[in-house]
């Protein structure tokens, strides 16, 4: 008996490590796009937010250092890889699964299990995605700021890069969030609500980074490279 209980504890951390790991990746995806909304109100309110992200406060120059950002990009990425090995026990690793799976979401009309799928696809694209991102705040930590960002968008592939990963990443938090709510969420009633806010939120997210984007980009052409306007 005491082996059983033994082996049906693994499954059970593993799926709150999951659960965890989601949640507070989601978060930090939900507080990125905020910060890096801040280029709607213009280069100057972006800098600032870079400058405060930098510890520009506690640099008695006033530039600030790299260090906070490296931190905070080392702290992502091991939620990431946490999240990323308690998520592949549960991936179809043959193709038969795979076959058996899309029979059971065709045959099974649950809301769950789509946005199961949902996480799945997107998940397995942004492993090839986030390490791009990741690699370029690590490598290039003092680049946050309105011209650096705006170049590297415009110049570097970022709209590209940023254009895919932006509805992968909304749409897999949004869709995580959503499961664990109707998951251990007992009522009927806040469960229908919660799939309503969860949808308006995705749309909300989508239309903030999105226009972030366009900011960004009409900053780098614009603003940033006087070149290309003559």
């Amino acid at each position: 008996m005491r082996k059983l209980l033994a082996l049906g504890r693994g499954p059970a951390r593993m799926e709150i490590l999951q659960g965890v790991t989601g949640a507070a990746l989601t978060l930090f995806l939900f507080i990125h796009l905020h910060l890096e909304a801040s280029v709607l109100f213009g280069p100057e309110a972006f800098n600032t937010v870079a400058w405060m992200l930098h510890a520009g406060w506690a640099d008695p120059a006033g530039v600030g250092y790299g260090a906070p950002v490296v931190i905070a990009v080392l702290g992502v990425t091991l939620l990431l890889v946490l999240h990323v090995l308690a998520v592949l026990r549960r991936l179809p690793g043959e193709w038969r699964k795979v076959k058996a799976l899309r029979h059971h979401t065709q045959v099974v009309r649950h809301e769950g299990t789509r946005l199961w799928v949902l996480q799945m696809l997107s998940g397995v694209a942004m492993m090839i995605l986030v390490p791009i991102h990741l690699v370029t705040m690590l490598t290039q930590p003092h680049s946050l700021g309105a011209e650096p960002s705006s170049l590297r968008v415009v110049f570097e592939g970022g709209w590209l890069l940023y254009l895919l990963l932006l509805p992968l990443a909304v749409l897999h938090g949004v869709a995580g969030v959503t499961r664990l709510w109707l998951k251990w969420c007992p009522y009927a009633e806040p469960r229908q609500q919660g799939r309503r806010w969860m949808r308006r939120v995705a749309l909300y997210l989508l239309i903030l980074g999105g226009l972030s984007l366009l900011m960004q980009i009409y900053n780098g052409l614009f603003l940033f490279s006087p070149s290309l306007t003559g």
